[in-house]
Protein backbone atom coordinates (compact mmCIF):
# COMPACT_ATOMS: atom_id res chain seq x y z
CA UNK A 1 0.00 0.00 0.00
CA UNK A 2 1.33 3.42 -0.90
CA UNK A 3 0.53 6.90 0.32
CA UNK A 4 -1.11 7.43 -3.07
CA UNK A 5 -3.37 4.40 -2.49
CA UNK A 6 -4.39 5.84 0.86
CA UNK A 7 -5.02 9.33 -0.51
CA UNK A 8 -7.14 7.85 -3.31
CA UNK A 9 -9.12 5.70 -0.85
CA UNK A 10 -9.99 8.55 1.51
CA UNK A 11 -10.25 11.26 -1.12
CA UNK A 12 -7.53 13.61 0.08
CA UNK A 13 -4.31 14.81 -1.45
CA UNK A 14 -1.17 12.73 -0.97
CA UNK A 15 0.49 15.71 0.68
CA UNK A 16 -2.25 15.73 3.30
CA UNK A 17 -1.51 12.11 4.14
CA UNK A 18 2.19 13.00 4.53
CA UNK A 19 1.21 15.88 6.79
CA UNK A 20 -0.34 13.41 9.26
CA UNK A 21 2.11 10.53 8.79
CA UNK A 22 5.74 11.28 8.05
CA UNK A 23 6.46 7.65 7.14
CA UNK A 24 4.56 4.47 6.36
CA UNK A 25 5.78 3.08 9.68
CA UNK A 26 4.11 6.01 11.47
CA UNK A 27 0.89 5.30 9.62
CA UNK A 28 0.97 1.57 10.45
CA UNK A 29 1.73 2.24 14.12
CA UNK A 30 -1.13 4.74 14.35
CA UNK A 31 -3.50 2.30 12.70
CA UNK A 32 -2.38 -0.49 15.04
CA UNK A 33 -2.88 1.64 18.14
CA UNK A 34 -6.42 2.49 17.08
CA UNK A 35 -7.16 -1.13 16.22
CA UNK A 36 -5.81 -2.39 19.55
CA UNK A 37 -7.85 0.17 21.46
CA UNK A 38 -11.07 -0.81 19.67
CA UNK A 39 -10.45 -4.56 19.93
CA UNK A 40 -9.42 -4.33 23.59
CA UNK A 41 -12.60 -2.39 24.35
CA UNK A 42 -14.72 -5.08 22.70
CA UNK A 43 -12.86 -7.82 24.59
CA UNK A 44 -13.31 -5.90 27.87
CA UNK A 45 -17.08 -6.03 27.31
CA UNK A 46 -16.85 -9.79 26.78
CA UNK A 47 -14.69 -10.26 29.86
CA UNK A 48 -17.04 -8.28 32.10
CA UNK A 49 -20.20 -10.11 30.97
CA UNK A 50 -21.93 -12.21 33.61
CA UNK A 51 -22.12 -15.49 31.67
CA UNK A 52 -20.34 -18.83 31.74
CA UNK A 53 -16.81 -19.21 30.47
CA UNK A 54 -18.08 -21.06 27.38
CA UNK A 55 -20.49 -18.22 26.61
CA UNK A 56 -17.66 -15.69 27.02
CA UNK A 57 -15.49 -17.72 24.68
CA UNK A 58 -18.33 -17.79 22.15
CA UNK A 59 -18.67 -14.01 22.43
CA UNK A 60 -14.91 -13.57 22.05
CA UNK A 61 -14.90 -15.75 18.92
CA UNK A 62 -17.81 -13.73 17.56
CA UNK A 63 -15.54 -10.68 17.41
CA UNK A 64 -13.64 -12.41 14.61
CA UNK A 65 -16.87 -13.33 12.86
CA UNK A 66 -18.14 -9.75 13.14
CA UNK A 67 -14.95 -8.55 11.47
CA UNK A 68 -15.48 -10.84 8.51
CA UNK A 69 -19.20 -10.01 8.29
CA UNK A 70 -18.55 -6.27 8.09
CA UNK A 71 -18.16 -4.36 4.84
CA UNK A 72 -17.93 -6.59 1.80
CA UNK A 73 -17.30 -9.68 3.95
CA UNK A 74 -13.61 -9.68 3.15
CA UNK A 75 -12.08 -8.01 6.20
CA UNK A 76 -9.57 -9.73 8.39
CA UNK A 77 -7.94 -9.09 11.73
CA UNK A 78 -5.39 -6.32 11.20
CA UNK A 79 -2.90 -7.97 13.52
CA UNK A 80 -3.43 -11.32 11.85
CA UNK A 81 -2.72 -9.74 8.48
CA UNK A 82 0.38 -8.03 9.82
CA UNK A 83 1.63 -11.28 11.37
CA UNK A 84 1.95 -12.53 7.80
CA UNK A 85 3.99 -9.44 6.92
CA UNK A 86 6.01 -9.19 10.12
CA UNK A 87 9.35 -9.15 8.29
CA UNK A 88 8.37 -5.83 6.72
CA UNK A 89 7.33 -4.18 10.01
CA UNK A 90 9.50 -1.82 11.99
CA UNK A 91 10.28 -2.67 15.62
CA UNK A 92 7.50 -0.55 17.14
CA UNK A 93 4.78 -2.00 14.90
CA UNK A 94 6.05 -5.53 15.44
CA UNK A 95 5.95 -4.91 19.20
CA UNK A 96 2.29 -3.83 18.91
CA UNK A 97 1.38 -6.96 16.92
CA UNK A 98 3.12 -9.11 19.53
CA UNK A 99 1.27 -7.19 22.25
CA UNK A 100 -2.00 -8.16 20.53
CA UNK A 101 -1.00 -11.84 20.35
CA UNK A 102 0.23 -12.08 23.93
CA UNK A 103 -2.61 -10.05 25.38
CA UNK A 104 -5.29 -12.02 23.60
CA UNK A 105 -3.72 -15.35 24.47
CA UNK A 106 -3.80 -14.28 28.14
CA UNK A 107 -7.41 -13.15 27.88
CA UNK A 108 -8.50 -16.39 26.20
CA UNK A 109 -6.59 -18.26 28.90
CA UNK A 110 -8.54 -16.36 31.55
CA UNK A 111 -11.85 -17.16 29.83
CA UNK A 112 -10.96 -20.85 29.51
CA UNK A 113 -9.87 -21.00 33.15
CA UNK A 114 -13.17 -19.43 34.16
CA UNK A 115 -15.00 -22.01 32.05
CA UNK A 116 -13.07 -24.87 33.64
CA UNK A 117 -13.96 -23.51 37.07
CA UNK A 118 -17.67 -23.01 36.25
CA UNK A 119 -17.65 -26.44 34.53
CA UNK A 120 -18.83 -25.11 31.15
CA UNK A 121 -15.48 -25.94 29.50
CA UNK A 122 -13.46 -29.12 29.55
CA UNK A 123 -9.91 -29.30 28.20
CA UNK A 124 -7.17 -31.84 27.86
CA UNK A 125 -3.72 -30.44 28.44
CA UNK A 126 -2.84 -26.99 29.67
CA UNK A 127 -5.08 -23.96 29.80
CA UNK A 128 -2.35 -21.73 28.32
CA UNK A 129 -1.65 -24.17 25.48
CA UNK A 130 -5.37 -24.42 24.71
CA UNK A 131 -5.63 -20.62 24.70
CA UNK A 132 -2.73 -20.23 22.26
CA UNK A 133 -4.23 -22.92 20.03
CA UNK A 134 -7.62 -21.18 20.14
CA UNK A 135 -6.10 -17.86 19.05
CA UNK A 136 -4.17 -19.55 16.25
CA UNK A 137 -7.31 -21.39 15.13
CA UNK A 138 -9.33 -18.16 15.08
CA UNK A 139 -6.70 -16.21 13.14
CA UNK A 140 -6.17 -19.05 10.68
CA UNK A 141 -9.89 -19.75 10.26
CA UNK A 142 -10.51 -16.09 9.55
CA UNK A 143 -7.87 -16.07 6.82
CA UNK A 144 -9.18 -19.26 5.25
CA UNK A 145 -12.80 -18.08 5.41
CA UNK A 146 -11.85 -14.81 3.69
CA UNK A 147 -10.55 -16.90 0.81
CA UNK A 148 -13.13 -19.66 0.79
CA UNK A 149 -16.54 -19.97 2.40
CA UNK A 150 -16.97 -16.54 3.98
CA UNK A 151 -18.78 -15.86 7.26
CA UNK A 152 -20.70 -19.16 7.16
CA UNK A 153 -17.44 -21.11 7.01
CA UNK A 154 -15.96 -19.10 9.90
CA UNK A 155 -19.15 -19.54 11.97
CA UNK A 156 -18.99 -23.30 11.34
CA UNK A 157 -15.32 -23.40 12.39
CA UNK A 158 -16.07 -21.44 15.57
CA UNK A 159 -18.97 -23.77 16.40
CA UNK A 160 -16.65 -26.76 15.98
CA UNK A 161 -13.98 -25.19 18.21
CA UNK A 162 -16.54 -24.54 20.93
CA UNK A 163 -17.93 -28.06 20.59
CA UNK A 164 -14.46 -29.44 21.27
CA UNK A 165 -14.26 -27.46 24.53
CA UNK A 166 -17.86 -27.83 25.70
CA UNK A 167 -18.22 -29.89 28.84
Amino acid sequence: MSFQDLSDAVGIRKASVHHHFATKNDMVASLLLRYLENFDSAVDRVMSSKVTGLNKLDRYCSLFLQTLQSGEQDKGCLCGMLMVEMASLDDSSLALVRQFVRGNARRIESIIQEGVEDRSISIRGSVSGTARLMLAALEGSLLVARCEGGPKQLADNIAQLLTLLKR
